[in-house]
């Protein structure tokens, strides 16, 4: 066997250790919120056993529904460009598990992302031996313990780790993080952490902790603002509000991406433009920009901040993958997410758009179909080549109640080649799952191992 081979069958035994606890457990797990059917504390007990290797570590960590992973990827690049060394922990991944692990841009090397899962092997089934059939070890938690041992091997100045889901309960919140990032919130995940957006909202700033020093807190609607404004009196700890001290203006899309503005606390940064589409992106990078300048305390200079957004590429949210025809992906999987490219596709002024759509059963299919009927001319449902979710039996039958030009075609290679036969095509538009993404980037033959 070669080396490359071995290398991908080793990797899949890392991935599968990573998992192995959550999917032993899952028949098991009780039926309630985060508070009942997670237990960070597992988490720590992890890295005290493979010596705390994010003790001392200058810790970002960020949350919210929407524009985590983007807001965390400016905000690292920004960090980067002014010099740092900075590890960047994200999920989920597109096509390869080291995306979420990367230094400076470029995911872990295959061969140390096996290493590292290796090393704590035994301490993760060490763990696993005390548990009871429906306790189980969060994969994040487990996937952020291997990230955290490479970006202290690398000697990182900072950690910017996105949170998973909610806050207070997440694997990644058992980490000492010195600013707290809020990014957009609405109600999702209800089952897990509502039934309320209050209760939504409690959870998301559970990351607000000792030693927390500040906290910024992206575009809100006004209730969830004033929300988030009563739970952060309490803590006294300085608070950054967006449309209060920083924001983005002048926002307009075209063809080659977001133009604005951004007017900070403490500057203004004009001419700023960013090659993907959506207005929410250019609140995502106002809140990078000012959570910048209060983690280095100092403006940012212009051409720096300037630079990295013109070269940003953040996959799978309104990124355009090709221009002959026009092609763009987004992780849309509920309708607040379709509505936002619902936006982009209507203010750009695409035409005669195909919209393929891949979300499964356990996601607001009927959100995204229903949508997506409003700007497409055809849709066409499709599922992922591999994917380990279910995907609706009925999102045929629901999609030819909203447009009649309504397909199913499968894999989702047949979709796209049947998307590109057609004439006249203004723009192809995929949504859905981040494997469904995923797959697609495959077969434009794009790696996202250096961003």
């Amino acid at each position: 066997m070669d080396l490359k081979k071995k290398l991908v069958i080793e990797q899949h035994k890392a991935e599968d250790m990573i998992y192995r606890s959550f999917l032993r457990a899952k028949p098991y797990i009780p039926l309630g919120d985060d508070s009942v059917t997670r237990n960070p504390q597992l988490t720590w007990k992890l890295l005290e056993f493979i010596g705390r290797p994010d003790k001392g570590m200058n810790i970002i960590l960020v949350t919210g529904s929407k524009g985590k992973g983007s807001t965390s990827y400016i905000l690292s690049s920004l960090l980067k460009n002014l010099g740092h060394k900075v590890g960047l922990f994200t999920s989920p991944h597109l096509v390869d598990f080291t995306e979420r692990i990367r230094v400076n841009g470029k995911a872990i090397e295959q061969a140390d992302f096996i290493r590292l899962c290796r090393e704590i092997a035994p301490e993760v089934e060490r763990i696993e031996a005390g548990l009871n059939k429906h306790e189980y070890q969060g994969p994040v938690g487990i996937a952020m313990a291997v990230a955290l041992l490479y970006f202290r091997e690398q000697g990182v100045d900072y950690a910017v780790m996105e949170a998973g889901r909610g806050g207070t309960f997440d694997d990644t919140n058992v980490l000492a993080n010195r600013w707290a990032i809020i990014t957009s919130i609405f109600a999702e995940h209800v089952e897990n952490l509502g039934p309320t957006i209050k209760d939504i909202v409690g959870h998301k700033l559970g990351i607000v902790k000792v030693p927390t020093e500040a906290v910024i807190v992206n575009h809100q609607d006004e209730e969830t603002l004033s929300l988030i404004k009563q739970n952060l009196r309490k803590c006294n700890i300085p608070a950054y509000y967006y449309g209060a001290g920083f924001l983005a203006e002048d926002i307009h899309m075209d063809r080659s991406g977001t133009q604005f503005r951004v007017k900070s606390i403490q500057e203004w940064y004009p001419h700023l433009h960013l090659p993907v589409w959506g207005a929410f992106q250019a609140f995502n990078a106002a809140t990078a920009i000012q959570a910048s300048e209060v983690i280095v305390n100092k403006t940012i200079p212009h051409e720096i901040v300037s630079s990295t957004l013109e070269h940003l590429r953040w996959p799978g949210r309104c990124e355009m993958i090709s221009s002959t025809p026009t092609t763009m992906v987004d992780g849309a999987i509920n309708e607040v997410s379709a509505e936002y490219v619902s936006h982009v596709v209507q203010t750009i002024g695409f035409q005669n758009v195909i919209t393929i759509i891949g979300v499964p059963s356990d996601k607001d299919y009927q959100g995204v179909i229903r949508v997506a009927s409003t700007f497409s001319k055809q849709l066409i449902l499709t599922r992922p080549d591999e994917s380990h979710k279910s995907f609706p039996l009925d999102a045929i039958q629901f999609g030819k109640t909203w447009m009649m030009e309504c397909y199913e075609m499968n894999p989702l290679s047949e979709a796209l080649t049947y998307a590109k036969a057609q004439k006249n095509v203004d723009l192809i538009l995929i949504l859905g799952t981040q494997t469904l993404i995923g797959n697609t980037k495959r077969l434009y033959h794009q790696s996202l191992l250096e961003l």
